[in-house]
């Protein structure tokens, strides 16, 4: 069952009576892939999770947000206002960032300002609450879960899954670790013209090789043009990333007993390594 058919209406009602101070008059309801979300207004978000980790999820998110609010990053993101545990779910709430969604900005306009970022986050303080790479996946165990996840998938997914996994590991020793943000890309961007662009969604910040960063955008823009705003060696470490980036998915949704989205994502594993396109979309 997925996570997000769960009914959110009893947390919403609980959460409007606890968090009355909030601004609940006109919420607006949405959905990423792990949590049912509520925006109220232009002061907070509001998001709940029913995963069956929904505690250590939500704990984790939120003492991540604290760590990266104290990194004196130039950005703007979001900063943690409370967090509330419950039997079936938990919740957090964090301010608004102002701005929009621009999907479809072109790489000529955005480049200046997605390389700006990865700077800005590379060059951040390194904080004690910062968790290792993958721990909303597994973390040490990641490894395991994808064995575990991938043993019915069919021996060329298998093996495929074994060496991605060894490739991300055997990459991360000697690299020097920054401030990730854990899932860059311009959906997690929002802009404003009057201001700089903001940064959202730090789920899965860690501290860990800044190539993890790039390699989403790979996903967006193609490996050509990435490596016009990072050297070759980071674009060469981001290509193996971003091969991981479906079994990480997988991993955490099995981690929160979500049968759908872990199939959806290993499926995905699958179609890239069928199209050539596991490393860079644009290998097809």
């Amino acid at each position: 069952m997925s996570t997000l058919e769960r009914d959110a209406s009893a947390a919403w009602s609980a959460l409007r009576s606890i968090w009355s101070d909030l601004e609940w008059t006109s919420p607006v309801y949405r959905h990423g892939a792990f949590h049912h979300v509520a925006v109220l207004g232009s002061t907070s978000v509001v998001r709940v999770s029913f995963a069956a980790n929904h505690e250590a999820q939500i704990g984790r998110q939120s003492a991540v947000l604290l760590a990266v609010g104290n990194a004196g990053l130039k950005t703007r993101i979001p900063r943690l206002l409370r967090t509330l545990t419950g039997d079936t779910w938990s919740a957090m709430a964090c301010t608004v960032i102002k701005g929009a969604h621009m999907p479809d900005r072109s790489w000529h306009e955005a480049r200046h300002y997605f390389a700006g970022i990865l700077n800005d986050l590379q060059c951040a303080q390194l904080l004690t609450g910062l968790p290792a790479a993958r721990s909303w996946c597994g973390g040490n165990f990641w490894p395991e879960v994808v064995e575990r996840i991938t043993a019915d998938s069919g021996s060329r997914v298998r093996k495929a899954a074994q060496t991605v996994v060894r490739e991300v590991l055997s990459l991360e020793e000697g690299v020097c670790p920054s401030l990730v943000h854990g899932d860059f890309g311009p959906h997690n961007i929002l802009w404003d013209e009057s201001t700089a662009p903001g940064l959202i969604d730090f789920d899965n910040a860690c501290a860990a090789d800044p190539a993890i960063d790039v390699a989403p955008l790979i996903g967006f823009y193609g490996a050509a043009k990435v490596g016009e705003i990072v050297d070759a060696h980071v674009l060469a470490r981001a290509k193996v990333y971003r091969a991981s980036l479906p079994l990480q998915i997988a991993a955490a949704a099995a981690l929160g007993t979500d049968r759908r989205l872990q199939s959806h994502a290993l499926s995905n594993f699958a179609r890239r390594l069928e199209t050539g396109s596991l490393h860079d979309p644009a290998a097809t």
